[in-house]
This record gives structure tokens, C-alpha cells and sequence, in this order.
């Protein structure tokens, strides 16, 4: 099996061991080629269940790029350009939201028209590194330089224009300095967010209320390194270092526990992930090398969730 899982805890161990004997090998791991791997390394992913299309961005110029999971080559849609960026990317609406790393700006764009809608700048000296769409439209960025998580409201994004609000996440969430600090982020709600520090690790809940907003750090093990997130099932995976960690968060979102690991040999520095129907999209950063041809491996989900709706 072209799979290895590992580190699945406690009962969950015997039931998925018993299931992986019944049950017949998952399909083996597809890979998918950026053509060509000439915009720097990719970053972002996303999904689009609409057009059964998948998205990466690359870092270098902001190329984006459009695969299927039935072609093996994921091509150029949208032209990069010198100074532009694209590092978290979420698809919602019609629209294409790209974070733009060093350069500052939150990119809209249209997905019918391959048209750039929207800027919001947020300004120098940070690094606009995840984004997140809620269900009513609004948009979270996280800033791994400067503690701020950055808010641009749905009737901005509808407008074309607006300043995004700046939400301190100070003090509760200190900033190392010359380290990628805020990351990978999800939402569990229109107002309640969970992040992860990737020099710590740390897990934390933002709920962001009518009179401010309140941090609470999770209580869970720390998962270094952590980058992109994606909430599946009720569970939170992290990528960081080589594979995905599963984590089983509480009702509360206050306490979570590490619940399996999943990594494949495809992997080469993964960033981020996505799901696609019954598969994980892990974009293949590999910024250790910044070997090209760039990648995107496409894995069975967890054994856990084999049998959930699509």
C-alpha cells in the first residue's frame, strides 16, 4: 500500500487495524504535476467541489494554476507577474482568494472570468499567509510576522474595495522574532477560528465577539512546524514537517489530542492541504530543495473517515 500510516492512539488503534485487514487497499497515491514548474515553489491549494478543479498558487509570482483529478498535469490559469505572490488560497462563491505572502495584499478573483476583482493591501513587513472564507463570506488572514489577524467583511469583497480591519492577537500569542508564527487557519464558525504557530506549535481558539475578541491557547500537544489546516470530520489535520497530524478537538475546541499520522513517499516538504471528494490534495512545497518539477500528491483520506458522506 503506497500509504503508511502511523501513531494512530489508544482503542482507535485495534479498530482501524481490523478495518485495514477486512477492508481492500485504498487506491494508490496519484500525483500531479505543475506544467510548467517555472513560478517558484507552490504554496496554497483549494478545492473547488463546483467545477471538480483544484487550485495551486506559486510563490515566486503569483501564478495560479488549475488541475483535475483526472490529468496528471496541473496548468497555468491565471498569469503571475513581478512583485505578486500566492501562498494560502480558498476557493468560495465563484472566487479565488489568494494571500499574498511579503507582498501584503488579500487577491480576489473571478473564476468564470480569470479576472483579478479585488485588492485589499494590508501594508509592509508582514507575511500573509493563510486565509480562511466563512459561510457568510468573510474573510481571516493570518500574518506569520506581524500579530494581527487581518478581517476583510463580505460586502468589502462584494464592493471590490475596503481597508481591512486589523485584529491585534496580542498578548495572548507572542510573536517570536525572524520565525513564521501564525499560520494554518480554520474556522469553526462565522466567529470562531482555530490557528497554529508553527515555531511553538501552540493551537488556539479566537472567538471574535461583539466587544473584541478572546484567545485561548488549546490544550494539546505541541505540533511544530505546523503549517496548512484543514478540518475534516470533526477532526483538525495539521501539516507539518513530512506528513498530516490528526487532531481530535473537544465540543469546546479546548482541548485536543493527537490522534494518527498520516505521510506518504510522494511527500516532498509539504505546505498544505486540501480534500477532494475521498482525497487529501498535500502541495508539495519543497522549499528544502526547490527541486523542480513541483507536485501535488493526492491521498486516500484517513482510514477513519473512509466511510463518511462524501
Amino acid at each position: 500500500m503506497a500509504i503508511t500510516h502511523s501513531v494512530i492512539l489508544g482503542s482507535v488503534v485495534a479498530v482501524l487495524a481490523a478495518s485495514a485487514v477486512a477492508a481492500a487497499d485504498p487506491p494508490a497515491t496519484q500525483v500531479y504535476t505543475l506544467t510548467p514548474s517555472s513560478h517558484g515553489n507552490p504554496e496554497g491549494v483549494a478545492f473547488d467541489r463546483h467545477s471538480d478543479a483544484f487550485f495551486v498558487g506559486a510563490t515566486g509570482d503569483g501564478t495560479i494554476y488549475r488541475g483535475t483529478l483526472g490529468d496528471p498535469s496541473v496548468v497555468e490559469l491565471i498569469p503571475g507577474a513581478a512583485g505578486k505572490s500566492a501562498i494560502g488560497l480558498k476557493v468560495a462563491h465563484g472566487r479565488l482568494y489568494v494571500a499574498g505572502g511579503a507582498t501584503g495584499d488579500i487577491v480576489v478573483y473571478d473564476l468564470g472570468s480569470r479576472c483579478q476583482v479585488a485588492t485589499f493591501a494590508t501594508g509592509a513587513g508582514g507575511f500573509l499567509n493563510d486565509l480562511v472564507v466563512t459561510e457568510r463570506g468573510d474573510v481571516f488572514v493570518t500574518d506569520s510576522f506581524r500579530p494581527t489577524l487581518w478581517h476583510v467583511t463580505a460586502a468589502q469583497v462584494r464592493d471590490g474595495h475596503g481597508t481591512p480591519e486589523a485584529i491585534s492577537v496580542a498578548p495572548e500569542i507572542t510573536y517570536q522574532a525572524g520565525k513564521f508564527n501564525l499560520n494554518g487557519i480554520v474556522a469553526l464558525g462565522d466567529r470562531t477560528l482555530v490557528v497554529v504557530q508553527t515555531s511553538t506549535g501552540g493551537l488556539f481558539r479566537i472567538d471574535l465577539e461583539r466587544n473584541g475578541r478572546r484567545i485561548q491557547q488549546i490544550d494539546a500537544p505541541p505540533i511544530v512546524g505546523g503549517d496548512g489546516m484543514l478540518l475534516d470530520a470533526g477532526r483538525l489535520i495539521v501539516v507539518n514537517g513530512p506528513q498530516l497530524t490528526f487532531v481530535a478537538l473537544d465540543h469546546h475546541a479546548s482541548r485536543g489530542t493527537v490522534v494518527g499520522q498520516l505521510t506518504d513517499p510522494t511527500f516532498r516538504g509539504p505546505s498544505t492541504i486540501a480534500r477532494a471528494h475521498q482525497r487529501y490534495l498535500v502541495v508539495n512545497a519543497d522549499f528544502e530543495t526547490s527541486t523542480p518539477p513541483f507536485t501535488v500528491s493526492a491521498v486516500s483520506r484517513h482510514a477513519e473517515h473512509d466511510d463518511d458522506d462524501d
